[in-house]
């Protein structure tokens, strides 16, 4: 056990000077701005299909959930985006596939830059080909929806869904238990899932078989959790962005939320690439080297 503590610090250790030496939060930077792009020709999905199917009624329940989850400048500006797709039902069907068409490229952009900066922990160049780098590109973009489909799921509509299965099967107080029961070892295991399979398919290395559990998507899972907890408890409570930034302020809230994301995500890359380079000096990585340091720090 002590073995174990043991190596686990001096990964963590090594993590943080490979970060430094990567330049992680100047990367993190790059990639939150080239998401925030991609948000765009998401919402032109959203919103085509906001105005074919949706009601006032129905934008009003909506960001009544997400105001329980995204900050307050964020909420208003989706409330304003919905509700005048709400009022412009008639334009519904071009926005939507034109917002698919813009989403795959914007979004596979922008995971392939994510590619890029998790190749970059690993000390390495991202050598894979154009169609290869999209198809898994969009793997990736795809893991990602699926983490934010059960956010969105269990923690926005989580209360409506529970309230709707207890009443079709007439066991109300039941459904009630077992959903804020096994609604955070869901949500856990699932945003572990996806940022897993990030950390896998994301750097150009030769990877050992796929696991659901690894330094790297545990470490990134728990900051991502604590440093997503720590900047909504200080834009509800402390910060002035509003004041400073006016309309602006959504989006200022987007990109900061968005560049604690993305380095989370790289953080979690250098733990994984450390713990490669650990075992690969005890000689019991069943792999390739995960690569030279540049600038290795001695553990």
């Amino acid at each position: 056990m002590s073995e174990r503590v043991g190596a686990a610090w001096v990964v963590l250790r090594r993590a943080f000077a490979e970060a430094r030496n990567d330049r992680v939060t100047t990367t993190a930077q790059a990639l939150a701005y080239s998401i925030f792009l991609s948000i765009p020709a998401a919402f032109l999905v959203v919103l085509g299909l906001f105005s074919v199917f949706a009601s006032p009624e129905t934008v009003t329940g909506l960001v009544a959930r997400t105001s329980t989850v995204l900050p307050a400048e964020a909420t208003t500006l989706l409330e304003q985006s919905l509700e005048r797709a709400a009022r412009q039902p008639n334009r519904g069907l071009v926005i939507t596939v034109l917002g698919v068409a813009l989403g795959l490229w914007t979004t596979t952009s922008a995971a392939a830059t994510l590619m890029e900066g998790l190749t970059t922990t690993y000390d390495r160049k991202d050598e894979r080909g154009f169609v290869r780098k999209r198809l898994l590109a969009l793997a990736i973009v795809l893991a990602l929806v699926f983490g934010a489909a059960l956010v969105l799921s269990l923690l926005v509509f989580g209360s409506h869904i529970e309230r709707w299965i207890g009443s079709a099967v007439g066991a109300s107080g039941l459904v009630s238990w077992l959903w804020w029961t096994l609604q955070w070892p869901i949500l856990v295991g699932g945003l572990l899932f996806a940022f897993a399979v990030v950390l896998y398919l994301g750097p150009d290395v030769e990877q050992p078989r796929w696991a659901l559990i690894s330094p790297g998507a545990v470490t990134a899972l728990v900051v991502w959790l604590a440093a997503s907890g720590g900047f909504a408890l200080y834009a509800a409570w402390f910060g002035s962005y509003d004041k400073t930034w006016g309309t602006l302020s959504a989006v200022v809230v987007t990109l900061v939320w968005l560049w604690l994301t993305s380095a989370a995500l790289l953080f979690g890359a250098e733990v994984d690439a450390e713990a490669r380079r650990w075992e690969d000096e005890r000689g019991v990585a069943d792999t390739k080297p995960a690569g030279t340091n540049r600038n290795r720090t001695a553990a």
